[in-house]
């Protein structure tokens, strides 16, 4: 057992001797490869630069001119209009335009409430004409029977005036109604 520990010990010489030959011939790549290496990859096309990521990521100062911020808003505007009544886009397919009136010169707010928009006093908001003391909006209906009650100044609830027609709203009080059909309002 001794030779084969020998041997061991012989070999292991060896190897020793023949990696520091090898460690003596190879160079380590110092700070001068590094910064070599960095320079070539900062110059390399469609690399995005450091100042333009530090540009993107850093708040920025930010000035818009008036004219842009009311085109701006004006767009929004157009976009926001239609979804007012509840709708999913400008005109529903099967969808009639209906101008709601009201004359009320004593009022400061009116809006629309009915089942076309789950009777919310708020979610549909008439604007004064140019008549005055008259209150209107249009907005897209679905075909069919709907009720609907104007409430003024946001507590009074009234029933159009002009409606044609008016249902008990089981509460002791109607409610009016308009039909609306393929060709627009059949009956209000």
């Amino acid at each position: 057992m001794s030779e084969n520990h020998e041997t061991s010990a012989e070999t292991e010489r060896v190897l020793d001797r023949v990696l520091a030959a090898y460690a003596s011939t190879v160079r380590a790549p110092g700070p001068a490869m590094d910064a070599a290496v960095m320079a070539r990859i900062r110059s390399a096309p469609g690399r995005v630069r450091p100042g333009l990521w530090r540009w993107l990521v850093a708040p920025q100062q930010l000035s818009v001119r008036p004219i842009v911020l009311a085109l701006a808003a004006s767009f929004a505007i157009i976009l926001w209009w239609p979804t007012r009544a509840g709708n999913d886009g400008p005109m529903a397919p099967g969808s009639v335009l209906v101008r709601f009136e009201l004359m009320a010169p004593e009022a400061s707010s009116v809006s629309l409430a009915g089942s076309f928009n789950a009777w919310s006093p708020a979610a549909i908001t008439l604007v004064p004409s140019a008549t005055p003391g008259m209150w209107t909006v249009t907005l897209p209906l679905a075909l069919g029977s709907h009720e609907y009650l104007f409430v003024v100044d946001g507590r009074r609830w009234i029933a159009d005036p002009t409606a044609h027609a008016q249902v008990d709203d089981g509460f002791g009080q109607t409610n009016s109604v308009i039909v609306v059909g393929p060709r627009g309002v059949v009956k209000s």
